[in-house]
């Protein structure tokens, strides 16, 4: 594993007001702007406390969606949510933006652009970071570029549209590309921060959501999005700069990336980094052990057996009878990803076996648990982990390729196939997907890519945000969360001192509920959109709040 360096956080306190001409002393305890923006380091530093904005550990995840169900019911996937009096995504990006805007105002009265360009390259990237997660949860929000003041008109400005919103992104994503150094021209300390190819990767991402969106959900410039999505995308893979995680075979390398095998391997595009005694530790392997996060059925249920078709078409699926007969014959994600039963594992010190699942206290509620991300270091079990989160990943970059190709095109070559899909199915040993199996099989391309999708990204955080984009969350959100078929099966000589309709709920076919649908909602008239913060449209009168909230 390559030494780590983390991106110091340093406090910054910007003056803003200039000091009168009789008396101009600078703060002793503080960094002012008559003593700083003198040199490149000086941008450094500010450009620092932008990664900030990086989540930790589990405060992104598939909660929100229907994949995985933590320890209770979520209130984003049920529908139950309300608006809020005040929102800490909404302030805080907004403080972040404003930081941002100020450091680009500096940057245009130094007297070397190009001695500072990386800094701006930063700049620019979070700013796009910013505005993309405000896009994504809001929709069209205010614009703000410049430094504003107690005065500023900016202050009450109206929304501006999805469209102008996704343009600066953009634009700022664009501007980023060219001002950033390639991953291997980032060395030494540096390693870590924000390359060309991580701004490249991230306006795939960002052009994806807002083609598809704007396909799905009649708006505008759909193909111009998608085509973006696929340009950005291609020209990560084709940069050579990336590769899968393959080293350590088909039954492992999925899984250990995510934990300390895989940190800065080159499938690792960008991370939220840690080192102990620098920025902390997490608890995340320990976190799991706990269930706040469990897979459901309708994540199991859509890996693919070993012969590339979904289990209700392949006379490989052997059915739910043991505990273990889900899981054979199936791609070798699932047991990456889900533990199954005997799997060996390392355990503090020692070695432990996954020997049923946890229906008792720390409950999973769906009767599953999270093998991916559990690291196996005495560390891990004891809140000292210093396995990063992964942000951006070379695999993500595949998959964007592949569907924006797809939904821009209404159809994907076999080539562009092997040079997406097909590479993360070779990591697992997977049959390919190509043209030609799925007319014979009677599948749907679409759904395919989209399946895979749902698989190789699996509990990273995806699947709410795809849900929306596609328009069918109104589909799958409101449909019972379910877990494992406990009755007629070996679970029940298992556990014996379990009762259904006790201890938990089944349905009428035996699989455990953890939530029935009478509990779960989705209006597609105002769920595709989370509502304003009441606090910012009584502050300003000319924000509008969200349809139907």
């Amino acid at each position: 594993m390559k030494t780590k360096y983390i991106v110091a956080i340093i406090g910054l306190v910007m003056i803003l007001g200039s000091c009168t001409k009789e008396l101009d002393l600078y703060p002793k305890d503080q960094v002012s702007d008559g003593s700083f923006w003198k040199s490149p380091k000086d941008f450094e530093l500010a450009a620092n406390r932008f990664y900030r904005a990086f989540p930790s550990h589990f405060s992104h995840h598939d909660s929100n969606a229907e994949s995985t169900f933590g320890s209770g019911p979520n209130e984003v996937s049920n529908g139950t949510y309300v608006a809020p009096d005040n929102s800490g995504h909404w302030d805080n990006s907004y403080g972040a933006i404003r930081e941002i805007n100020y450091l680009l105002a500096k940057s245009e009265e130094y007297a070397n652009p190009d001695e500072i360009k990386t800094w701006v390259g930063e700049a620019y990237f979070f700013r796009a970071w910013q505005y993309a997660g405000l896009l994504t949860e809001f929709g069209g929000v205010p614009i703000i570029t410049k430094v504003l003041d107690v005065n500023s008109e900016e202050l009450n400005a109206p929304r501006n549209s999805r469209e102008e919103v996704a343009d600066l992104i953009i634009a700022d994503l664009q501007k980023a590309i060219s001002f950033l150094p390639k991953a291997s021209e980032i060395e030494g300390i540096d390693l870590g921060r924000i390359s060309k190819g991580a701004a490249q990767a991230f306006l795939s991402r960002i052009a994806l959501f807002e083609g598809t969106w704007a396909k799905y959900h009649n708006g505008t410039k759909a193909n111009e999005r998608l085509t973006i999505a696929a340009q950005a995308a291609k020209s990560v893979i084709d940069s050579g700069e990336y590769e899968l995680f393959n080293s350590l075979g088909t039954d492992k390398s999925y899984r250990k990336l995510f934990i300390e095998a895989g940190e800065d391997s080159e499938e690792v595009i960008l991370s939220r980094r840690y080192v102990k005694d620098i920025n902390g530790t997490h608890n995340h392997t320990r976190w799991l052990e706990q269930n706040i996060m469990n897979p459901t059925r309708s994540l199991v249920d859509d890996y693919l057996c070993t012969d590339g078709l979904p289990i209700s078409d392949s006379p490989l699926f052997n059915g739910y009878d043991t505990m273990t007969s889900e899981f054979e014959n199936r791609d070798p994600r699932m047991a990456q990803t889900v533990f199954m039963v005997g799997t060996e594992y390392a355990w503090y010190d020692t070695t432990k076996i996954f020997d049923k699942p946890s229906l008792v206290s720390p409950v999973t509620r769906t009767g599953y648990s999270v093998y991916k991300y559990l690291a196996e270091s005495l560390e891990s079990w004891s809140n000292n982990s210093e396995y990063d989160n992964i942000i951006i990943r070379y695999g993500e970059v595949l998959l964007n390729y592949a569907e924006a190709k797809y939904e821009l095109e209404g159809s994907i070559s076999d080539a562009d196939l092997d040079g997406s899909v097909n590479k993360l199915r070779d990591r697992v040993g997977m049959v390919h997907l190509t043209n030609a199996f799925v007319g014979a099989n009677g599948l749907d391309m679409q759904l395919e890519i989209r399946r895979e999708r749902k698989i190789e990204l699996a509990c990273e955080g995806f699947r709410f945000n795809d849900l929306m984009r596609w328009k069918t969350a109104e589909e799958e959100m409101p449909k019972a969360v379910k877990g494992i078929k406990f009755v007629g099966t070996e679970y029940e000589t298992v556990f014996p001192d379990l009762t259904p309709g006790v201890h938990f709920q089944v349905d009428s076919e035996g699989y455990i509920v953890a939530e029935p649908a009478g509990d779960r909602t989705f209006n597609a008239s105002k769920h595709y959109l989370r509502p304003l913060p009441k606090k910012q449209i009584n502050l300003n009168p000319n924000l509008e709040q969200n349809p139907g909230w």
